[in-house]
């Protein structure tokens, strides 16, 4: 399982540094700016979301397995923050500021 903690950081990362190295170029800076906080507040939103309802129930059946639990919230709550941002950035380019 540490290593699967391991393979979620690098791809968070690698999510992490797309998401700001793809930042529109041509689009006004502070609005740019505003979009990547919106952005990065609902990846974080969506990461709780998903992670605490999970880690409640996996406790409730089982509360003898606790790393289980914080294990299964982790993956949910990181998969959240890449499918957001992933999906975030894609809507920042080709929506929001697109080029014309």
């Amino acid at each position: 399982m540490p290593l699967m903690f391991l393979m979620l950081a690098g791809l968070i990362a690698l999510v992490v540094w797309g998401f700001f190295y793809a930042n529109p170029r041509s689009a006004p800076p502070r609005r740019v700016l505003a979009c990547n906080a919106a952005i990065i507040v609902l990846a974080l939103v969506a990461a709780l979301a998903s992670a605490l309802p999970l880690h409640a129930d996996a406790l409730a059946q089982h509360p003898d397995r606790r790393f289980m639990a914080v294990y299964l919230a982790t993956m949910a709550g990181g998969s959240a923050v890449m499918l957001v941002l992933i999906f975030g950035g894609l809507l920042r380019n080709f929506v929001l500021f697109r080029r014309r």
